[in-house]
C-alpha cells in the first residue's frame, strides 16, 4: 500500500489553469474519488498522477518521493479506462499476461498471478475468450483484472462505469468497492456521477474550476457542504432564505425562516439581521395535515416508483421540492403542513 500526497499541484494550457494549486493527502489502502463537472480538472489530475500529462507546479509524491519526473511506466500504477482499452485480437488471458510480459515475470508466477486475478475478478473459465464474447461488465472487469495483475502500488480509474448501464453501473459499483476493500490497494476514482462518489469512497474530493471546493467524507459532502457550489451539485437540495436572529458565541445561531425559528450549528459570529442560506435535503421534510410546520400547496406531484417527488409552494412563494411513500399521497392544489427537524437544515459557511 501507498500513501499519495499532491501538493500545490498546477496544470496550465497557455493561459489557462485546467488544474490550480491542489494539495490532498491520500492515506495508505484508501479509496479516494474526484468528483465534479466536466472540465473540473479532475481527469487531468489523475493524468498527471499517472504520468500521462506533464505537470506545471507542484509535487506528487509516493510514500515521500517525488515522481514528477519519473516517466509513467516506471510509476507502478494500475490503470483502467472508460473504454476499458483491451486489445481486441487477445483473449482475456493474453490482455492479463500483456503487462507481465512486459516486465519479463516468469511463466510459472505469471500463470499464478494470471489464474489468481481471473477468481478475483470472478472470470474463471474465461480466459479463452475475447472482448467481443464478453459483456460490457465483464469486459471491465478484465481491465480491472489487468490493472491489478501487475500488483501496483496504485489503482487509477477514469470513469470506468460511464459505459454501463444503471443497473450494471450499481453492480459494478459494489463490485469494484468491496475488490478495493479485499486487496488494500490504494484508489483514486475519477467520476462525475456524484452516487457513485458516495456510495465507494472513503473520502470525496469536489473540484470545481481547477480548485478544490470541499474534501471529506461522503457524509460531510452532502449533509454539510461548505459552499453553495457543492450543495448543488452533490445531489438534490432546497436552499432556504433565512435572517440571522441570534449569532451566539456558543456555537448556536437562531434563524428565522419560513419553517420557523431554526437554531443551526455555526462556528462562526453572524450578526443580527444578517441574510443567510440553508440547505435542506428533499428526504428531510415530512408532509401532513396543514397545521405542523410550514404551510405550503402542492404545485406537482411524479411517481417514480418507491417514492413520490413533490413541488411545493410555501407561504412568501418559496418553491421546495421533496420526496414522500406513495402510501400517503397528496393531490396537487392540496394545501399541506411542511416540516422538517431542525438538525437537517445546515448553514452554509458554517465551518470554520
Amino acid at each position: 500500500m501507498t500513501e499519495v500526497s499532491i501538493e500545490k499541484l498546477t496544470k496550465t494550457f497557455g493561459s489557462a489553469r485546467a488544474v490550480d494549486g491542489i494539495s490532498v493527502r491520500i492515506a495508505n489502502g484508501e479509496f479516494i474519488s474526484l468528483l465534479g463537472p466536466s472540465g473540473c480538472g479532475k481527469t487531468t489530475t489523475l493524468k498527471m498522477i499517472a504520468g500521462f500529462e506533464d505537470v506545471s507546479g507542484g509535487a506528487i509524491r509516493f510514500d515521500g518521493q517525488d515522481v514528477v519526473n519519473v516517466p509513467a511506466e516506471k510509476r507502478d500504477i494500475g490503470m483502467v479506462f472508460q473504454n476499458y482499452a483491451l486489445f481486441p485480437h487477445m483473449t482475456v488471458e493474453q490482455n492479463l499476461a500483456f503487462g507481465l510480459e512486459m516486465r519479463k515475470v516468469a511463466k510459472p508466477e505469471m500463470r499464478s498471478r494470471i489464474s489468481r486475478v481471473l477468481e478475483m475478478v470472478q472470470l474463471t473459465g474465461y480466459a479463452e475468450r475475447y472482448p467481443r464474447q464478453l459483456s460490457g461488465g465483464q469486459q471491465q472487469r478484465v481491465a480491472l483484472g489487468r490493472a491489478l495483475v501487475i500488483e501496483p502500488k496504485i489503482l487509477l480509474l477514469d470513469e470506468p462505469l460511464a459505459n454501463l448501464d444503471a443497473k450494471l453501473r450499481e453492480e459494478m459499483r459494489v463490485f469494484i468497492r468491496d475488490l478495493q476493500r479485499r486487496v488494500g490497494i490504494t484508489t483514486v476514482y475519477v467520476t462525475h456521477d456524484q452516487a457513485e462518489a458516495m456510495t465507494m469512497s472513503d473520502r470525496v474530493v469536489v473540484m470545481f474550476g481547477g480548485r478544490i471546493a470541499q474534501i471529506g467524507v461522503p457524509a460531510d459532502i452532502y449533509e454539510r457542504p461548505e459552499n453553495l457550489d457543492v450543495a448543488q451539485f452533490v445531489g438534490q437540495v432546497n436552499l432556504v432564505k433565512g435572517t440571522v436572529r441570534e449569532g451566539g458565541s456558543d456555537g448556536r445561531c437562531a434563524v428565522e425562516t419560513t419553517f420557523g425559528v431554526i437554531e443551526v450549528h455555526s462556528a462562526r459570529m453572524h450578526a443580527p439581521g444578517t441574510a443567510v442560506t440553508l440547505t435542506l435535503r428533499p428526504e428531510a421534510i415530512e408532509l401532513g395535515a396543514p397545521g405542523k410546520g410550514a404551510k405550503g400547496t402542492v404545485l406537482s406531484s411524479y411517481y417514480s416508483g418507491s417514492l413520490i417527488d413533490y413541488r411545493i409552494e410555501l407561504e412568501g412563494g418559496d418553491i421546495i421540492h421533496t420526496q414522500a411513500f406513495p402510501h400517503n399521497r397528496f393531490a396537487d392544489k392540496e394545501r399541506v403542513g411542511v416540516y422538517a427537524p431542525a438538525d437537517r437544515f445546515w448553514l452554509l459557511g458554517a465551518a470554520a
